[in-house]
C-alpha cells in the first residue's frame, strides 16, 4: 500500500487529502475543503492544481459547516466525481449556530450544504454520523467487524465511532466521531434573550440578517467559537507503520526532507473543543487500540487558544499541523499552543496561504 497525504496551503480554512494504492486500485480521500483567506477563483485554481478534471473522490469527510472548512466543497463536486460524503448529523439549533456564524463571520448565506446537501451532490451516497455520548469508561472501538465502505449504496446515518475500512482486505481504517457540546449553545441562548430573541426568531437567513445587529452583540458574548458539531477522524493502520514528511521551501529552490520516520496515523480534529469536559479522555478512550499509532495531530480550529488541550499530546505524535491565514483576524495560532506543542517534543508546521508551506507525508 502506498500513501501522499497532503495538508494543503489555503489559508485561514482547512483542505486535506489522502490518495492510496491499493495493489492496482487508487483511493482518494478529502476531509473539509474550504478558506477565508482564498477568493471563489483562487480556491479554483488549488483544486484544480490537485486533481484532474473528474478525478473520482472516494470519501469526503466533513467536520462541520463553518464557511472556512466547505466554501470550496461545490467547486470540488462540480470539478471531480464524489463517490460518497460523511459528515455529521446535527439538529436545527445546530444548523442556526451554524448559519448565524458563517454569515457574521464569513459573510457566507449559502445553506444548501447545511438544510440539502443534495442540491449540491446531487444523487449519492451520504452517510451521516450520529453524535457521540462523552463516556471516558468507554472500552475502545472493536476493529472486529469494520464496514466496508464500498458495499454502502445509499444514504444512511450511522453511530459515531463505526469503522470503515476501503475494502476488507486493506489493513487501513477510517473512524470518525460527532462530538456534540453545548456549552457556548446555552451562552449564546441567553445573550439572545436580552435584546427580545430565540432560535425560532432567527431559524432563517433573512431572520439572521434582519436582526443582524443585535445577534452580533449577543454573539459578541460567546467565549469562543460558536459551533455545536465537530466530526473528528482518525486514519490509520492498527499496526505499526511509519511515514516521511516533507515540506518544499519553494523560494529557496529545494526540498527539505524531514528525517522523521513516525506513526502513519492521523487525527483530525476539526475545529473540536478539546476544553470541553472529559472530552479527551473520552477519545483516548475510545481510540484505545489506536493511540501507538497515531503520529500526526491536525491542531483544532487554527490553532486556537481555546479550542485546544495539551493532554492530547500523545507520546507517538511528532508531526503537528497548524492550519491558518496569516493575515487572519483572530489571532490563529496561539503562542501559547505551538510553545505547547513544543514544549512535547512534538514539530510545528505551519500551513498557511504561501504556496511553499505545504506539507506532504508519504509511505
Amino acid at each position: 500500500m502506498k500513501l501522499i497525504r497532503t495538508f494543503h496551503p489555503i489559508g485561514q480554512g482547512a483542505f486535506y487529502t489522502e490518495r492510496f494504492k491499493f495493489s492496482k486500485d487508487d483511493f482518494t480521500v478529502v476531509y473539509d475543503c474550504g478558506s477565508l483567506t482564498f477568493r471563489e477563483k483562487k480556491m479554483e485554481k488549488r483544486i484544480k492544481s490537485t486533481f484532474p478534471k473528474n478525478h473520482s473522490i472516494d470519501i469526503l469527510f466533513i467536520s462541520h459547516f463553518h464557511a472556512d472548512h466547505i466554501n470550496g466543497i461545490e467547486i470540488l463536486a462540480k470539478h471531480c466525481k464524489i463517490k460518497k460524503v460523511i459528515m455529521p448529523l446535527i439538529d436545527n439549533q445546530a444548523k442556526i449556530l451554524v448559519k448565524v456564524a458563517n454569515l457574521i463571520d464569513a459573510n457566507f448565506s449559502d445553506t444548501r450544504l447545511i438544510d440539502n446537501p443534495e442540491e449540491i451532490f446531487g444523487d449519492i451516497t451520504i452517510i451521516r454520523i450520529d453524535s457521540s455520548e462523552i463516556n471516558p469508561n468507554f472500552d475502545g472501538v472493536s476493529l472486529d467487524n469494520p464496514t466496508d465502505i464500498s458495499k454502502i449504496t445509499s444514504s444512511t446515518t450511522n453511530q459515531s465511532g463505526i469503522v470503515f475500512t476501503p475494502i476488507l482486505v486493506v489493513d487501513w481504517f477510517f473512524i470518525p466521531f460527532n462530538y456534540k457540546h453545548d456549552e457556548r449553545k446555552k451562552q449564546f441562548e441567553d445573550a439572545l434573550k436580552t435584546y427580545t430573541l430565540t432560535f425560532n426568531k432567527i431559524d432563517t437567513i433573512n431572520k439572521i440578517r434582519k436582526n443582524k445587529n443585535n445577534i452580533i452583540k449577543a454573539y459578541n458574548e460567546v467565549d469562543g467559537d460558536l459551533n455545536e458539531n465537530s466530526m473528528i477522524l482518525y486514519s490509520g493502520k492498527n499496526s505499526d507503520d511509519h511515514i516521511h514528511c516533507f515540506d518544499y521551501y519553494q523560494h529557496l529552490y529545494l526540498h527539505r526532507h524531514f528525517h522523521l520516520n513516525f506513526q502513519s496515523g492521523c487525527l483530525y480534529m476539526g475545529d473540536i473543543d478539546l476544553n470541553a469536559p472529559n472530552i479527551v479522555s473520552d477519545i483516548k478512550a475510545k481510540l484505545s487500540p489506536l493511540l501507538q499509532y497515531i503520529g500526526t495531530l491536525q491542531v483544532p480550529h487554527h490553532g486556537s487558544i481555546h479550542n485546544f488541550n495539551i493532554s492530547i499530546a500523545l507520546k507517538s505524535i511528532h508531526c503537528a499541523i497548524f492550519s491558518y491565514g496569516t493575515t487572519n483576524s483572530f489571532g490563529h495560532p496561539s503562542d501559547r499552543i505551538i510553545g505547547d506543542i513544543i514544549s512535547n517534543s512534538i514539530f510545528p508546521h505551519h500551513v498557511t496561504e504561501k504556496k511553499e508551506s505545504i506539507i506532504v507525508q508519504c509511505k
